[in-house]
């Protein structure tokens, strides 16, 4: 069948442009690294990629849940670090108040101590976190926990309450502990006190010129309480850090994820690029040579 020369330059211009356009999606491919330009280029793979980076955002959201959660614990694990060591050095004075070489002068200086040492861990009881909130004061944490009474006695204005973070779409952990337990809460054989009770009665003690073993004895288990406080504080820690560490594993997966969908091939991109290129340059070359060509050059 004969083709007219107008179909055929159609056809050439229609091939000529095709390759043309296929060039020039090549080369966005190549420019933006990316092996779809579009959604409608692949709609299966990019409902994939889209919830790949929804599920990636949701993670890094955990992970920032679980920095803020660890802040605020290590917080109040310092302070309770340093309230045992307070403790220690009020343990330390009863041990040496005990000593019968001492005056009632010697014992007047030292209860003087131990009273600044109760001041620190009330102060230290009220900490607060870098923006302000309570650390132990429950979900009351625009309130001052503890304080001091007229009398002399210390009183808790907060709550037991546990705040809590999501770590994962299936975990929560707590950002602090129960600073009522903490400091409230000493254990001494079927009774408790608080830990400013304890530091009173050695004072009382210190100040009436005597010392016993029952206060010292329960300088011991304050201690030991503290102690008991500060691992809780650790193992939650540990839980944040584990649990980012599998966050942080699955971005990784889904950093990949996205890669394989998401990342173009250059060299296989520019070796499609040279070929494409080649075909086009072949294709113009012969269009224009045949256009050019008519049955005046065939007569001789």
């Amino acid at each position: 069948m004969a083709i007219s020369t107008r179909v055929y330059n159609d056809q050439a211009i229609a091939s000529i442009n095709r390759l043309s356009g296929d060039l020039q999606t090549i080369q966005s491919k190549i420019s933006t690294g990316k092996k779809q330009l579009r959604t409608s280029d692949d709609p299966a793979t990019a409902a994939q990629i889209i919830f790949a980076k929804e599920q990636k955002v949701m993670l890094e959201g955990y992970n920032k849940n679980i920095d803020r959660a660890k802040s605020k614990l290590m917080q109040s694990e310092s302070a309770i670090a340093t309230s045992i060591n307070a403790l220690n050095r009020a343990y330390e004075l009863s041990l040496q108040a005990k000593n019968d070489t001492n005056s009632p002068e010697d014992r007047a200086i030292i209860a003087m101590e131990v009273s600044s040492l109760r001041d620190e861990i009330l102060n230290l009881a009220n900490s607060r976190d870098s923006s302000g909130a309570y650390l132990f004061a429950g979900f009351k944490v625009t309130q001052q926990p503890f304080s001091v009474e007229i009398d002399g006695t210390i009183t808790s204005n907060g709550d037991r309450g546990s705040h809590q973070v999501q770590t994962s779409s299936t975990r929560k952990s707590a950002t602090g502990i129960d600073g009522q337990a903490v400091f409230l809460g000493v254990r001494h054989g079927k009774t408790v006190e608080s830990i400013f009770e304890t530091f009173e009665a050695l004072i009382s003690d210190l100040k009436e010129d005597r010392i016993n073993d029952q206060s010292i004895a329960k300088f011991t288990n304050a201690i030991n309480h503290l102690n008991v406080q500060q691992t809780k504080i650790g193992t939650l820690i540990n839980g944040l850090d584990q649990q980012k560490d599998v966050n942080e594993k699955r971005v990784l997966l889904m950093d990949q994820d996205l890669s394989n969908m998401e990342d173009a091939d250059l060299s296989k991109l520019v070796t499609e690029l040279q070929g494409k290129l080649v075909s086009r340059n072949a294709a113009q070359q012969a269009f224009v040579k045949i256009s050019q060509e008519s049955l005046f050059n065939y007569v001789r």
